[in-house]
């Protein structure tokens, strides 16, 4: 797959809100969509949006849009996926953005369990347990079989050794220009925290090793 995703393995590629993880993997998206390849976004955070994907490139006529409401069910929708034929490329968007909504509720004055039960979701041990390991084990070896590329969007890793590659996009320097100051483009900070290649097991990227890459994008889009 374009830009070094490797195909028949999950790829994971982690970040807060701007640090550009969406547009990294719309970029991809435009490039297999423009190639004549059909692609999939199962979205389990209610983030996508097709006015943006179109604007970074993507034939959305190429795009199947999955929508689950929980991580669970966007894990079976991708399993379902990845063993239909035809898709080059699935996406599995497990960001999450309950920590802001839970901010917005709280200065309505909404009830303080509803902080609780956003924060159990939120915490990373948490999601870790919530996602047994025999989840992600199913989606690599039905990876491999089928030869895709699936790629998993989250903000911070979920899929541990499982992953093939995993990238951790970090925010780096906004440029902004006009009268009054727009954003035009942002540039951020992408460390290859591992990169294992199954038949080259001598040769994986260990973690603490990270290796850093600077990416430039337009502020086409309203996701990070």
């Amino acid at each position: 797959m374009g830009g070094g995703f490797p195909v028949g393995c999950l790829s994971e590629i982690s970040g807060s809100i701007s640090s550009g993880r969406t547009s990294l993997v719309l970029a991809l998206l435009a490039r297999a969509t423009r190639n004549g390849a059909h692609v999939a976004w199962v979205d389990g955070a209610e983030a996508f949006d097709p006015a943006s994907a179109e604007a970074a490139g993507v034939v959305l006529e190429r795009v199947l849009w999955v929508r689950a409401q929980q991580p669970l069910a966007a894990l079976r929708c991708t399993e379902r996926i990845l063993e239909t034929e035809g898709f080059a490329l699935v996406v599995l968007d497990l960001t999450r953005r309950l920590q802001a909504r839970s901010s917005e509720r709280s200065k309505r004055g909404d009830p303080a369990r509803l902080d609780a039960r956003v924060n159990a979701r939120v915490d990373r041990r948490n999601k870790r347990a919530f996602i047994p390991e025999a989840a992600w084990l199913r989606l690599t070896r039905l990876t491999a079989g089928k030869q895709n590329t699936l790629i998993l969007l989250s903000d911070e890793r979920l899929a541990g050794s499982r992953a093939a590659l995993a990238l951790e996009m970090q925010p780096a320097i906004a440029h902004f220009t006009g009268t009054p100051a727009l954003l035009e483009s942002l540039e951020t900070r992408a460390l290859l925290t591992r990169h294992h290649q199954p038949s080259q097991s001598n040769q994986a990227h260990q973690p603490g090793t990270e290796r850093a890459i600077k990416v430039k994008s337009k502020s086409a889009s309203r996701a990070a």
